[in-house]
């Protein structure tokens, strides 16, 4: 029932989840004659929290906040003998009348192709790519990465599907199952690498970060964002950051309550 509850009750709570409510509550409420002037202050508030989301840097600046714990990994380690390299799953939905660059995610095409970057340039590399089912009836994400893997080159027998898990914290378990204590290169997007590196060493497995997808990283880092553009470019895509943004650390205050972190 917690599992059932907990997407919702994330997004209601969440930036953009509370503009929206303020926003129509408002209109609802400014409708009526006892309650229209306090209708339009809540309108007017939501509007303008809407707005400072739309407008300004924040999701750039909380997105930084979980990408910048680890650099890119342009090279694996060469003194370490690391052949391992798992890829964490985002999502897939199956439907075998397109082609597997459709039915991936672009987060999960994202991590797949750094993945399929470090397999090529670490010597007798094998892939442990994990996500389990995600619809009921479909296969598991894994076995989709599996499929744009193979379709990209690489042999099967260089690729292991775990398929069970379905969270990150499950991703890790059931990969430790595979690979136990051995040395490994952890493929996930940047901004949730904070929480799997986390769990990953709870675990005590011993895990390199390879952070895919950087979203503010790289243009943060030359100090080139500031207010002023953002005003100007105005962009939607700030609010799927800071709800992105907000899941990720919803996620890890939570693993942290559940001691998994």
């Amino acid at each position: 029932m917690m599992e059932f509850l907990k997407g919702p009750i994330e997004t209601v709570f969440s930036p953009v989840g509370i503009a929206v409510i303020l926003t129509g509550a408002g209109i609802i409420l400014s409708f009526t004659r006892r309650w229209r002037r306090a209708g339009t202050r809540v309108l007017i508030s939501g509007a303008l929290l809407f707005l400072i989301l739309l407008l300004t840097p924040i999701s750039q600046y909380l997105m930084l906040g979980l990408e910048k714990h680890y650099q890119p990994l342009l090279r694996p380690p060469k003194s370490a003998g690391i052949d391992t390299i798992v890829v964490l799953a985002g999502y897939a939905e199956e439907n075998r009348s397109f082609p597997i660059t459709t039915v991936l995610s672009e987060r999960t095409i994202c991590s797949m192709a750094e993945g399929l970057r470090l397999y090529r340039i670490t010597p007798g590399a094998k892939l442990i790519l994990s996500g389990g089912v995600v619809h009921e009836g479909d296969r598991p994400v894994a076995a989709s990465m599996s499929d744009f893997a193979q379709q990209m080159g690489v042999s099967p027998e260089d690729i292991v599907v775990e398929g069970k898990s379905r969270t990150t914290y499950e991703n890790l378990v059931e990969v430790q199952k595979i690979i136990a204590a051995k040395q490994f290169i952890l493929v996930a997007q940047a901004c949730d690498l904070m929480r799997a590196m986390a769990v990953a060493r709870k675990l005590g497995m011993n895990p390199i970060a390879a952070p895919a997808c950087y979203r503010a990283l790289p243009r943060y880092t030359d100090g080139e964002g500031n207010l002023f553009e953002a005003i100007l470019h105005p962009s939607t895509e700030n609010l799927f950051m800071i709800q992105w943004a907000w899941h990720e650390y919803l996620g890890y205050v939570w693993y942290r309550l559940l001691g998994r972190v």
